[in-house]
């Protein structure tokens, strides 16, 4: 299978879901920022969408497992972590785009 084959097959699969999870980043009032992930659903028609999905429990865990012995970094809820430093919490964002799968 070809790049090309494997990225069409990604895209395919992305036009499928019904949900995608985002990472989003705000700058707090404690001098620390803010990491929160996000369910975005395609469509607010459906009145199962305010209910997160499998895969954004999942999505959670595995945030967690990635971030629990980071010493810069404190979980504050279900779905959200503080870090100390704006460029670190930049880094994560960035390996969670590359490692979990969507």
């Amino acid at each position: 299978m070809s790049a090309l084959d494997e990225l069409q097959a990604v895209m395919f699969k992305w036009k499928d879901q019904n949900s995608m999870i985002k990472p989003t980043l705000h700058r707090r009032a404690s001098e620390c920022y803010r990491l929160q992930l996000i369910e975005d659903f395609d469509s607010v028609d459906d009145a199962s969408n305010s209910i997160p999905s499998r895969d954004f429990d999942d999505c959670v865990k595995w945030v967690e497992s990635q971030l629990k012995d980071r010493p810069d970094c404190k979980r504050m809820a279900w779905d959200m972590w503080d870090f100390k430093h704006r460029r670190d919490a930049e880094k994560f964002i960035t390996l969670f785009h590359l490692l979990w799968e969507q």
